[in-house]
């Protein structure tokens, strides 16, 4: 049944990047500008090493940086030369919260240091249905041990590889769970001392790992121990050059294709992939809202990495209600659900050209055997996938 309302988005084109903002490289007196989205990471790196010190709040321009205390420093210096050693950062300088430079009388020679959990736990893909065949994108090589490697693959991160020191392994873990969610993150990092990866080269590896979700449609990052180094799939011209400008940051070669078009079989396979995976885990909505509950957010990468797989398509997103309540207050729920859908996916990477958003109200609800509705089901957003 055709829908009684449908709306699309805008045409107006938005550069999306998700969780990496677009990198700008400036040359100003020989120096590198990096963006917010630089200062903004290397605030997060710097606090976790100088927070146990006293240090309350770090601010950076650029790589440059100010910290600031809810008392002073007892050794200042130690506390500026470690925020400095963290890579990527130019220089620190202390608020004046933080004392006047001189060390106090009875402070400790050297900084605390927080030990790091002995193990992160490893978390496990969910299963989801098989990719069919006609969808199947072509694959990059994944190296093997003892590379460090971090593969990803329809919304989901596998990372694998030896690491020197538990520390290393949190952070990799963790930064891969902000990224993709951590339900979609494998862990099968091995941690082995004899294993030479500087501190430097992981936490270059994390930048770059960090830009693939939102800039590729899948990919590898590998550190083989000299260099580093990506290769993978984009969607579009913008996100293809801001991960290529994230790749040069952190002095990586990159490899890149654009995505292959669809052709109608595999716009037909798709369609039923991505609607199993939403039978299997159908995407919640806060009650009585258009809000995405975050019990979904795991479920929407996966949607995400599915959906950008293909060039070429048109996906429409179709809300459905079950017929509860007023007739046209359903339909207007269902096309507002339809749209937050849509929303998330361009926020996760999906080009907003591919998506179309559609309403249906309880036109078309699910009944059961007995012929009575079952609402659960009836209240569903689901996908029409066609070649364009």
């Amino acid at each position: 049944m055709s829908p009684l309302r449908s709306r699309a988005r805008p045409s107006a084109s938005r550069i999306v990047i998700g969780g990496v903002a677009a990198l700008v490289a400036l040359f100003v007196a020989g120096a590198l500008v990096m963006v917010p989205w630089i200062g903004r990471d290397l605030g997060t790196r710097v606090i976790d090493v100088v927070q146990a010190d006293g240090v309350t709040e770090v601010e950076f321009h650029g790589q440059d940086g100010v910290l600031r205390c809810a008392a002073y420093l007892a050794d200042p210096a130690a506390v500026i030369a470690a925020a400095e050693a963290v890579w990527g950062v130019n220089s620190v300088t202390l608020d004046a919260s933080c004392g006047d430079g001189t060390p106090l009388p009875t402070a400790p020679t050297t900084a605390p240091v927080t030990t790091a959990p002995a193990t992160v736990p490893a978390t496990t893909v969910p299963t989801t249905t098989t990719v069919p065949a006609t969808t199947t994108m072509p694959t990059t090589t994944v190296p093997s041990s003892p590379v460090l490697t971090a593969v990803l693959l329809d919304g989901t991160l596998v990372l694998s590889g030896p690491v020197a020191t538990d520390d290393q392994r949190a952070l990799l873990v963790r930064i891969a769970g902000e990224s993709v969610t951590p339900e979609n993150v494998t862990d099968q990092l091995v941690v082995d001392a004899a294993t030479v990866a500087p501190d430097d080269a992981i936490n270059r590896f994390v930048l770059l790992m960090k830009a693939m979700p939102p800039n590729l449609v899948s990919g590898v990052a590998r550190w083989d121990g000299v260099a580093l180094a990506a290769e993978g799939l984009y969607a579009t011209a913008d996100l293809q050059q801001t991960f290529t400008e994230v790749a040069t940051l952190t002095g990586a070669t990159a490899a890149l294709s654009e995505r292959p078009a669809a052709t109608a079989e595999q716009a037909t396979a798709l369609e039923a992939e991505l609607n199993a995976l939403v039978a299997a885990e159908p995407i919640l909505f806060d009650k009585g809202s258009t809000t995405v509950s975050e019990a979904s957010l795991a479920t929407l990468h996966r949607i995400a990495g599915i959906a950008e797989r293909l060039g070429g398509v048109r996906i429409v997103v179709q809300g459905h209600t079950d017929s509860e309540g007023n007739a046209d207050r359903n339909l207007t729920l269902s096309e507002e659900r339809a749209q937050a859908v849509l929303d998330a996916l361009v926020e996760l990477g999906v080009p907003e050209g591919d998506l179309v958003a559609e309403g249906f109200g309880e036109q078309q609800l699910i009944v059961g055997a007995d012929g009575v509705e079952d609402p659960d089901a009836s209240r569903r957003v689901v996908f029409e996938v066609t070649t364009t």
